[in-house]
């Protein structure tokens, strides 16, 4: 399967936007993660998490702080033409839960998260345990 579904839910911005702007962009596109940029290219990721535990909850000024001092940097990324369990491979290898995709040119096209992984993954056994309960009788032995 191919990660083509996801590449458009991406929103980017820069690092050196503060808290309080990040957070309003998280909101407003309810997103829980932004892929922070340069040129077009992700230089890192910052999640709802890191901003309520790092910034707010360590004291910072939200309109103030560079959100450059909450980002979580040199993301695993992965490419468009990757598939799903390449995916979920690089999520398991480094232990994380969302993946910027890149074009060929190493820029930002879309991001995947784990929950997409399996709302995806799960509706697709569930075509799977239907299409297997529709067609089979105690008869069968598939």
């Amino acid at each position: 399967m191919s990660l083509a579904p996801f590449k458009q839910r991406v929103i980017a911005v820069d690092a050196d936007v503060v808290v309080r702007v990040a957070a309003r962009a998280m909101r407003d596109h309810r997103v829980g993660a932004l892929v922070v940029t340069r040129e077009g290219r992700p230089i890192g990721i910052v999640t709802d998490r890191d901003l309520i535990v790092r910034a707010i909850a360590g004291g910072c000024e939200v309109d103030e702080a560079p959100l450059s001092e909450f980002v979580t940097y040199d993301p695993i990324t992965v490419h468009e033409g990757d598939g799903v369990a390449t995916a979920v491979d690089r999520m398991q290898a480094h232990g994380v839960r969302r993946l910027p995709i890149v074009d060929d040119d190493g820029k930002v096209v879309g991001i995947v998260t784990a929950d997409d992984l399996l709302a995806e993954l799960g509706g697709q056994l569930g075509q799977l345990c239907d299409g297997i309960g529709n067609n089979s009788d105690a008869s069968d032995s598939r």
